[in-house]
This record gives C-alpha cells, structure tokens and sequence, in this order.
C-alpha cells in the first residue's frame, strides 16, 4: 500500500537538505532552487500516485496540502540555515581589515581614506606591498623578463612626495620650507594669490602663502604639472632638471609636499590640483569610477568628454563666475585627466567665448599619421588661437636622432609621438603660441592656465624611470620650464606666478628593487573561485588599485566585501602567476612574496569616515619611504 504522507516527510526533508548543502557550499539562490527541484519532483510523484488510488479521502488531501506547505517551509529554513553556516565558517574579517589598518599605519590610512566616496570607489581598495606594481591584463599576457612597463597606482611616499615651488619673481621671497602640504593647497593658494572673493571653506586645502600673499594681483597664474615627475624620478636624474631647481632656489620650494590621498595617480591628482581638495569630495577617486550599476572611465570618451564627473566646481570654474567670465582660463595637457584642473569649461559662457582646453587626440593617426591638439569636448572647450600646425610637429621629429636605447619597446601607431621628444617640443610651441595669441593679461582681473607635460610619465609606464629615455624626457620637460619662463619674464615682468609640480612620482623596475607584478587576470580568477560560486560572476573589474565586485552576487554566496579583503591578506606571487608566463619571467626566489600590504573593503573604510586615525601609529612598512624629505640636489 502506497504512503504518501512517508513519502511527503522523505521529499521535504531531502529539498531542506539539498538547499542546505548548496547554501553552505556557496550560493543561497542556487541552494534555494536546488531543494526547489527535489520537492516539486517529489510533489509530482506523490500526486501523481494519489491520483491513482482509489481512495480519494478529502483528509489526506489536506494533509498533503498543509504537509506540502510545511515542507516548502523547511526548504526555505534549510536554505538560511545554509547560508549561515557558510558565513559562520568564514573568520571575522573586522578584526583582520583592523590588523591591516594598524600595520598601514595613520598616515597612509589618511590617504586611503581621502580617496573613498561612497557610490564610486571600487569596493576593493588593493594597496600593493611597497615596489610591488600591478599589471593591466594585456601586460601580464605579453610578460618577459624585466618588461619595462609598470604602474604606480600605490599608496607610498616615493609614489607620493612631489615637488612644488611657487615663483613670482620680484613678488614672493624665495623660501624653503619642509611643512607638510598637498596638491590640495594649490587652488585655495592661487586663490589668495588672485583674491578670490569668496572661496569655499568646506574644502581641504589651505593657502600656503599666507602673509608672504602677493602685494598686487599678478596679470597670470601658470601652473605647471610635470606628470610623472615625483621625486624619486628626480633624484634618479640629479643633472636633468637644471631649470626646475634654478626655480627652488629662487621661489618659494616646498619640499615636503606629496600628491595627498591615495592611489597616485594622474586623474585623482588634476582633480585634486583644481578643486582644492581630495577625491572623496570632488568624486574622481581614479581613471575608473562606478557609474550606477558599471564601471567606467572618468570623464567618458575623449573628445567628448564629460566633467560632470568632478563633484564640485573647480577654482577655474569658480573664478570664470565670480568675474563675469572676463577671466581667461585654459588648460593644456597631453589627456584627458588634466581636464580636472581646470573643471567645468563653458558650461556659463556663449559658445564664441569657450575657455581653452587641450588634449592629444590619437584618433587622428588615422587621419594624419601623428595625431594632433582637440578640444576635450568642442561644446565645452577650445583651441587657443594660432596654434601651430603639425608641420612644426614633423619639423621637431625629422630634426631629432633617436638614440636607439630599448629599441623593442619603442612605442609605435597612435601612440608614437608620446615618449620622445617632438611632443614636449611642439606642446612648447602650443604653450608659446597661446600666451602671445590669447587675451592673457590683458583685464584687470587675473587669469588662469594650467599646464600638464604627460611625456615623462608616459615615458616611465613604457620604458620604466631608470631607462636613460626617463632621463631624456625630463631633461626636455625641463628645457620647456626654462622655456615658459622666458616668456612670461618678456610678456609679463614681474607680474606671474607660476607654480610648478608633479602628480605623483613612477615605480621603478620591480625586478630591479625586490618587488613583484600582480596579475589582475588571476586574481580575478581566485576571487571568483572563492566567492563566486553561484549563477552569476562575482567579479565586475579589475584594475590596478580597486576591484569592482557585485555585491548583490557575494551576498548570496554568504559572504561580505570585508570577507574578500580579509582573504586576500596573504595573498601570494606564486598564487598570481598565470599559465602564460614563461618560467625565465618568474621571481623565483620571490615566490612565497606578499602581494598586498593591505586590502581595505569600503564597507571598512565607511567606518573610518569620522574616526580619529591616529590610533593606528605608525606604519611597518618603513620601506615606503626610502628617501624622506628631500634634498635639492647640487
């Protein structure tokens, strides 16, 4: 005789442990779908046999009813139960981000949580143990022994210490100074220098001229980005930067001044440079940024590009409004990120009166063979009158003899004219041409140019900055400060103030300082393999300083974004090498090498807003700042 209710108990109970099994294993949906199936197989043949027999007493319909409900019940329960016992079987990760925290120490976890802006940051901040360098995919798939090519998307002070001297010749007393200061005392600074009425207060910057302010309100300020030129790649060429240190003697130098939040890298730092404060309140906490449900690059597509990414109104912007749009503002750099010195453009201003703002557009190779100047978004910005045409470029490059070191890596296509000299020359001549054909000085209000020489960074990511290619490039760069001096000393005697600094300094060869690559390809794959077990990938992205996950897909799998940060703590080289590598690429001796110095999740580091870092001391790893406050070399 057949016993349904039996056979009702044994399928309930079998969905219940199914689900549970799953859940624990990872997944609380699949767990829930799983036992789902076992009990609706078991519904359907017990139906099916009830149909069959002859007795139809109404009782045991119920009973299977409210039984069959029941058993839905303790799937569910055994789904949760599930889902807790694999959270329960994972450590505490609060105190592991704490321990992290500690050994980071409060000064670099100020800068860590400088970067952070809800909504935007990546929900991994990966803070690479010191001279460590983390690879973009593509690299690590074409790795050889010592591959030039590195990334500074770190945390430490040889990343982080710039130069920064402001001149004003017959204005401002030279000076040497060994406070602590950031990019982010650069706009509140010029804002002093130009008496801006009413600068905000809520930003984190400060003037550094203080009582030195200048008497009278010069006709420009220029200021002036060395990308790249931290002071670990100046020190690695004392003799190349002749011009610059000329100025650090005779301005006001400050040689404790450091990009000021984490990582160091181009688009933060012009973010930084133009608003006055730190990416977690102007938002542009890296070259990528969550976008609702994406992730994507800041500022959108060049060319067409979008600085509605910059949260609040740079000095730039700020300045164009307090003066009724007669200040003249302009920006000219290599890329887009340099677009954040200088903010919004014209978003106020009639389209015949649109502020200056340049960037190097690859795309036209195709047209042209080189490339050439654009506007980063011709609705919002301009070329500057009388720029000169590409026949000055090719004049530059058919004039220089390359000296052939590191010919295989020699950048080629679109990106040709990037690292070598008749680029830094020819934006010279755009710099020259704009200051002598643009109404500069020309009202009684001050005006504004920025100005970013991308070459020795981009130098340095494709040779690496001990190449003799870094030393050329600064040395060129260097020739065109001379170059600005010159010019604003003819067109504007003892009336500029030109500022000049880096963004963040560059990683030398990893192979040559003990440190190791990090391949995103494979950590990606070991995130995935631990925390991503259900229908769906855990992880969104990878790049250098951050990973993007799904956090909807890592709660159903039981786990949080604290857990992921806490497993990646010993993460090690030998788990990071992938199967493309060839053996005569690998540190072998180096293989047991943390790859991390910390891994912060922001649900972690949301805790940390208000909270007095000074309890986390300071840091273990002394190595992160090799050379402390500089010298200026003889």
């Amino acid at each position: 005789m057949h016993h349904p209710h039996r056979s009702l108990v044994l399928f309930a109970l079998l969905g219940g442990v199914v689900a549970f099994i799953v859940a624990a294993a990872g997944s609380t949906l699949v767990g829930l779908v799983a036992g789902f199936i076992c009990f609706a197989v078991g519904m359907a043949v017990i139906a099916w046999r009830t149909k069959l027999d002859a007795d139809h007493d109404p009782g045991r319909r119920r009973f299977l009813t409210v039984a069959g409900l029941g058993g839905l019940a303790w799937l569910v329960i055994g789904d949760a139960l599930g889902r807790a016992a694999s959270t329960l079987s994972r450590p505490d990760a609060r105190p592991i981000q704490e321990a992290m925290a500690t050994d980071i120490g409060a000064e670099y976890m100020e800068l860590v949580r400088r970067q952070y802006h809800p909504g935007r940051s990546g929900d991994l901040q990966l803070l690479l143990a010191p001279y460590n360098s983390a690879n973009y995919a593509n690299e690590s798939q074409k790795l050889i022994r010592y591959y030039p090519n590195t990334s500074h998307a770190s945390v430490w002070m040889y990343l982080e210490r710039v130069p920064l001297v402001i001149y004003a010749p017959g204005r401002l007393d030279p000076a040497d100074s060994t406070e602590r200061v950031t990019l982010a005392d650069l706009a509140p600074t010029v804002a002093q220098v130009i008496d801006h009425p009413d600068w905000p207060s809520d930003r984190a910057g400060r003037s550094l001229v203080g009582s030195q302010a200048v008497s009278a309100k010069p006709k420009v300020v220029v200021t002036f980005v060395i990308d790249g030129g931290g002071w670990n790649v100046l020190l690695q060429w004392p003799d190349r930067w002749p011009h610059l240190k000329r100025l650090m003697r005779n301005g006001a130098n400050y040689r404790n001044a450091i990009t000021g939040s984490f990582p160091a890298v181009t688009a933060c730092a012009h973010a930084t440079i133009g608003t006055g404060t730190y990416p977690n309140q102007h938002g542009v906490t890296g070259h990528n940024i969550r976008d609702g449900n994406k992730v994507r690059k800041v500022y959108g597509q060049a060319g067409d590009a979008n600085p509605g990414d910059i949260l609040i109104p740079t000095l730039a912007d700020l300045w164009s409004d307090a003066t009724d749009n007669r200040a003249w503002v302009g920006q000219i750099g290599y890329q887009v990120w340099h677009m954040g010195m200088i903010g919004h453009g014209g978003r106020s201003r009639s389209p015949d009166a649109l502020p200056v703002g340049v960037y190097w557009d690859e795309s036209l190779y195709k047209e042209n063979g080189v490339g050439g100047w654009a506007p980063h978004n011709p609705g919002l910005f301009r070329l500057p009158e009388g720029a000169p045409g590409l026949d000055v470029y090719r004049a530059h490059a058919d004039a220089f003899v390359s000296p052939g070191w590191d010919a295989e890596y020699t950048p080629t296509g679109k990106q040709s004219p990037s690292s070598s000299p008749p680029v830094v020359q020819y934006q010279g001549d755009l710099i020259e041409a704009t200051l002598r054909n643009e109404p500069i000085g020309q009202t009684d209000v001050t005006d504004l140019l920025y100005i970013n020489y991308k070459a020795p960074d981009y130098t340095g990511h494709m040779y690496n900055m001990l190449s003799e290619w870094e030393g050329l490039m600064l040395e060129t760069v260097d020739a065109q400060v001379g170059r600005l001096v010159a010019t604003l000393d003819e067109m504007f005697p003892n009336d500029y103030v030109l500022i000049v600094t880096a963004d963040h300094g560059q990683c030398p060869l990893p192979d040559a300082v003990g440190g190791v690559r990090l391949d995103p390809i494979q950590l990606g794959d070991h995130i995935e393999a631990e925390f991503g077990r259900g229908l769906f990938n855990v992880v969104q992205n990878v790049v250098p300083s951050e990973v993007y996950l799904h956090s909807d897909v890592l709660w159903d799998n039981g786990a949080s974004l604290e857990d992921v940060a806490a497993y990646l703590r010993d993460y090690r080289y030998r788990q990071n090498i992938g199967p493309y590598v060839p053996v005569s690429a690998i540190e072998q001796d180096m293989l047991d090498e943390k790859e991390f110095s910390a891994v912060f999740a922001t649900t972690y580091l949301e805790t940390l807003r208000s909270t007095d870092l000074s309890t986390f001391g300071d840091t273990a790893f002394s190595d992160g700042d090799p050379f402390g406050i500089p010298q200026i070399p003889s």
